[in-house]
């Protein structure tokens, strides 16, 4: 008769022996996937095999998530099949790459998204064969190798291997190092938790690297460019060395010259300031100076050619003189006033005698009351003879309008004008307002009118 304990252990038993059933079944065997359950089949042209064989493993950014079945021929090169599974499922579009473990490894099918944001994989897709590729064989890469070694000269191989062997002797440990720190840095890249900044990374790589392509020739000039210096540089070390011995020397005379400036160059810079100040301030008239005078300088150029010694070039024009001015002007037989022609002394012209008219008379047009303002402050505009107008309320005129005097007319009873009396003669009538006009001045006058 079985006992309980019996019983007890056979149950275990049975218990154990299914779950190590299911476990071969469905994580060793993988009954599902052989039977379809939760995978989708999908086919791709490649050029070639690369050494693919069935059973070889496909992946989607370094993840596992499919096999391959099914490796034939077809009219266009190889035709294989793969089983993906439906919950890890590459974009559509994805390009089909074969790859190598290493050197000698086994080969897998590795998909590589063209647009993230595409619709999964269907079942029965088919990835053409433009969007396939296969490494390059082992055996040429390892022909192209010994090609290679077979071309370089054998003593200049020599001595690059022997620098190699300088360069990284005893870094065998910091090689270590960095080799394992890659591997951390990968491991943790590809965890789950980092898995979406590691896809955002390479997503957004491909827009970083274009802009690199698109300027690769300024690059490569710059490298050129940069060769040309760094050449010039070695051409030139005995002025460099030079300059580097005698820097001491220089900053020594350099010191002595700003200490013998210190004295003197606060003041020139405060007066270079003022300076500074006023060319800002009238930097109006400054400018006028400096359009005028090559203007000038080319119209005396004109009159007296140099090419042409000897010749001076004018023209005779008559024009209609326009009223004089008299408001603004002390008046004759006082102090600072008109003069007799036949005193040639010199006296100082009173101050502020200029015309006063309003500014829109037409006498004497160039008159000091119609000059710019450029003292800082003033309106824009503005017109005035002194700065005190220019900064105040404006020119202001002392006449309502325009006096003329004619040379009979008596002021402070002496005559307002005797231009000929400086040589004994007296002066003519004043010309009739219609004989004022070019008409008038080159037809005959009347017999006894004035001209």
């Amino acid at each position: 008769m079985i006992t309980r304990y019996v019983k007890v252990q056979i149950a275990i038993f049975a218990v154990l022996t299914l779950i190590a059933t299911l476990l071969i079944v469905f994580y060793y065997v993988r009954v599902p996937q052989v039977l379809g359950i939760g995978r989708i089949a999908v086919t791709a042209t490649l050029p070639a095999a690369g050494g693919l064989y069935p059973n070889a493993n496909v992946t989607y950014r370094g993840v596992t998530v499919g096999t391959v079945t099914d490796v034939d021929l077809d009219p266009e090169g190889v035709r294989i099949r793969m089983t993906l599974d439906k919950d890890h499922l590459p974009p559509t579009g994805s390009r089909a790459e074969v790859h190598s473990v290493s050197a000698i490894g086994e080969q897998f099918v590795d998909f590589v998204p063209q647009d993230p944001a595409a619709a999964p994989m269907a079942d029965g897709d088919h990835v053409p064969l433009a969007l396939t590729s296969i490494p390059t064989p082992t055996a040429q890469v390892l022909q192209g190798t010994d090609n290679l070694l077979t071309s370089v000269d054998q003593q200049n191989f020599t001595t690059v291997l022997t620098e190699f062997a300088d360069a990284f002797r005893d870094l065998g440990p910091d090689l270590g190092r960095l080799i394992d720190n890659t591997g951390s840095l990968v491991g943790e890249a590809g965890e789950e938790r980092n898995f979406a900044a590691t896809e955002g990374l390479i997503n957004d790589f491909e827009g970083f690297a274009d802009p690199q392509l698109a300027t690769s020739d300024s690059i490569r000039n710059w490298g050129r460019n940069l060769a040309s210096f760094t050449g010039q540089l070695r051409e030139s070390d005995p002025a460099l060395r030079s300059v580097l011995t005698d820097g001491n020397r220089a900053a020594q005379q350099a010191d002595s010259l700003l200490t013998d400036l210190g004295r003197s160059t606060p003041p020139l810079l405060s007066t270079t300031e003022v300076l500074t100040r006023l060319a800002e301030a009238y930097h109006a008239p400054i400018e006028q100076i400096l359009v005028v005078y090559p203007m000038f300088t080319a119209a005396s150029l004109v009159v007296a050619p140099e090419s042409e010694p000897g010749i001076f070039r004018f023209n005779l024009e008559t024009n209609v003189n326009q009223p004089n001015c008299v408001e603004g002007w002390i008046p004759a037989g006082q102090p600072g006033g008109p003069r007799n022609a036949m005193e040639t002394g010199d006296v100082p012209l009173p101050a502020n005698s200029y015309c006063k008219l309003p500014q829109d008379d037409p006498t004497l047009a160039r008159s000091a009351r119609n000059l710019p303002c450029f003292e800082p402050g003033s309106p824009p505009g503005r017109r005035a003879a002194t700065i005190f107008e220019c900064r105040g309320s404006g020119f202001s005129p002392t006449a309502a309008g325009r006096l003329t005097l004619r040379p009979e007319t008596p002021l402070n009873n002496q005559p307002a004008f005797e231009p000929l009396g400086g040589i004994g003669a007296v002066s003519s009538p004043a010309t009739p307002s219609e004989r004022m006009t070019l008409e008038g001045l080159m037809t005959p006058s009347p017999a006894g009118a004035p001209s």
